[in-house]
């Protein structure tokens, strides 16, 4: 059996939503995180867009992934900061590893070895 590419896309636009839902749900349920006050399906949408964002960058390591996805389910926005915008924007350099390389570096700050 062969799919057509339309076909494909669909799947993987499927598979894609299921993840995110699973993702959204396990933000919503996690009782450390201090979330605005919105409907799920907002929720949903934001991480939605921010995800969108990230594959269209080149995303691919899940851990970073979900990462930065809770960053913009904890702060509305998250992925329009200049800061982390221009970090990992950042020309000539491959977005997915600045981020990786910000988180490296906002935990080293945290445990105050810089």
């Amino acid at each position: 059996m062969q799919f057509s590419q339309e076909q494909m896309d669909a799947i993987s636009q499927q598979e894609d939503e299921e993840y995110l839902w699973q993702v959204t749900h396990k933000i919503k349920n996690d009782k450390r995180l201090t979330l605005p006050d919105e409907d799920i399906n907002e929720l949903f949408q934001r991480l939605k867009e921010a995800y969108n964002y990230l594959i269209a960058l080149g995303f691919t390591k899940e851990a970073l992934i979900e990462a930065f996805l809770y960053g913009e389910a904890v702060t509305p926005g998250y992925k329009e900061n200049s800061i982390i915008k221009d970090w990992i924007e950042k020309k000539d350099h491959i977005p997915e590893k600045q981020y990786e390389d910000l988180l490296i570096i906002a935990e080293k700050k945290q445990k105050g070895l810089l």
